[in-house]
């Protein structure tokens, strides 16, 4: 495979796998979000444990991949634009990685422990407010994502 090719490959995936975080994320915030903040708390809980299943593992495979070939665009894109949109782009799935793991995932595991424990303490509301927040994060970040590596795209073609 000529490095071109590797090159061409490599966007193609990145810009994809960007696209994949960004959508998800956006119709979680859209859509998801705003129905959880609206229901009691048992009722959230529920529909909150049973959500994760449905993005775990495909969203952590996913920025893995971004992960990877954004790392190589990085390097091997041709032309120092292309190259800068590619590592801002990185950047930002690093962004939505850390994210996810430092905040939403935590706080997933406590509203499991909850169920698990069979109480969902008063605190709940304060915790729902947080993820919420880390949730918008999270999807600004793969917004800029989508948006940086679809430019870092467009200037490898031109």
């Amino acid at each position: 495979m000529s490095p071109a090719v590797l090159v061409a490959l490599l966007a193609l995936v990145f810009v994809l796998c960007t696209g994949v975080l960004a959508g998800a994320l956006i119709a979680v915030e859209r859509a998801i979000v705003p129905m959880l903040l609206r229901l009691p708390r048992q009722t959230w809980s529920d529909v909150h444990r049973l959500l994760d299943p449905g993005f775990d593992p495909l969203m952590p495979t996913v920025n893995k991949v971004a992960l990877a070939a954004g790392l190589g665009l990085a390097f091997l894109a041709p032309g120092a634009g292309a190259k800068a949109c590619f590592a801002v782009a990185l950047a930002a799935v690093v962004g939505v990685a850390l994210v996810s793991e430092l905040r939403n995932v935590r706080m997933n595991r406590v509203i499991d422990g909850w169920a698990a424990a069979g109480e969902i303490p008063d605190s709940w509301g304060p915790l729902r407010a947080r993820w919420a927040r880390a949730n918008l994060l999270r999807t600004v970040f793969a917004g800029l994502a989508f948006c940086v590596a679809l430019g870092g795209s467009l200037l490898m073609a031109a």
